[in-house]
């Protein structure tokens, strides 16, 4: 074996050891909550920690689906309206944010709307920190009775997530050739069959990357859903902030075990649109 092929396989080993560590490093914590959901109380914090439940039991699960009377005085409702809640709420604001992203992003690449004026205003809302924006809307919603109802948190999430839903599918649409929309035009299409017939296609893989970033968004949300939902409305991350307490301590399985049924909708997900997912991110990449 010649040394340069030795050097070829040395580098090439040393990358693949990179990446199964960098794999590990990511995995594990996904391993470490799959484990403590089937651990009983007196594994939850062990010295030296116990990797592998010795008794596997579904207590944790059992505790989410149908609450518990709790320890010393605190009391927790079932967990599965939180849950349904964050479902209808995240997947609702995930697509009329990705619907009126469709059509903001189409009308700035195609007619390049407003210029660069108008894509700095769909950034702004970005540029501040959730809290700066905590009071006034606080205040905002109180006043049209917003506070603790669905269409309240869905209209937050939109315009949450709206920025990031326009700004990559605008990046998406730069790179359709203009060519095909030129043809569209020869043919007697109209704006919208344009868009439908032409340009969707082209994005899709895209279009799901966009919609399944939002997705998490919505779903892992939790500063607008303390502030403005925190009674009637409760979402998942809510409910996981409630399983500690200073009487009680932290319910570490219980924590675990809705951590893995809230990861399950996106991880489902992912892997439904996982071919889009590599196309989606490299679109683009290459200019001609």
């Amino acid at each position: 074996m010649s040394d340069s092929m030795m050097k070829y396989n040395v580098r090439k080993g040393l990358a693949h050891i990179f990446l199964y560590a960098v794999t590990a490093s990511l995995l594990f914590p996904l391993f470490w909550m799959l484990m403590t959901s089937f651990k009983s109380p007196n594994e939850w914090v062990t010295y030296p920690p116990t990797w592998i439940p010795t008794e596997p039991t579904i207590s944790n699960y059992r505790f989410i689906f149908f609450g518990s009377a709790g320890r010393f005085a605190r009391t927790y409702s079932s967990a599965v309206i939180p849950y349904l809640n964050t479902a209808f709420v995240a997947v609702t604001s995930t697509l009329v944010a990705i619907v009126i992203g469709v059509l903001g992003s189409y009308s700035l690449s195609r007619f390049k709307t407003g210029g660069s004026l108008t894509l700095l205003s769909i950034i702004m809302p970005r540029m501040f920190p959730p809290m700066a924006m905590i009071i006034p809307l606080m205040i905002f919603f109180q006043l049209i009775r917003a506070i603790d109802t669905y269409w309240g948190l869905i209209i937050v999430y939109i315009g949450f997530t709206l920025p990031y839903s326009v700004l990559m599918l605008k990046g998406f649409m730069d790179g359709v050739p203009k060519e095909f929309t030129e043809a569209a035009m020869l043919d007697g299409l109209s704006e919208w069959q344009i868009l439908y017939k032409i340009w969707l296609p082209i994005i899709k893989n895209g279009l799901m990357t966009t919609t399944l970033f939002l997705l998490i968004l919505n779903w892992t949300e939790y500063t607008f859903a303390l502030t403005l939902s925190s009674r009637g409305v409760e979402t998942i991350t809510l409910t996981l902030a409630k399983l500690f307490s200073n009487e009680a301590g932290t319910y570490y399985g219980p924590q675990s075990a809705l951590g893995i049924l809230a990861a399950i909708p996106t991880i489902i997900f992912g892997i439904f649109i996982h071919k889009h997912l590599a196309y989606g991110f490299t679109f683009g990449a290459l200019k001609r």
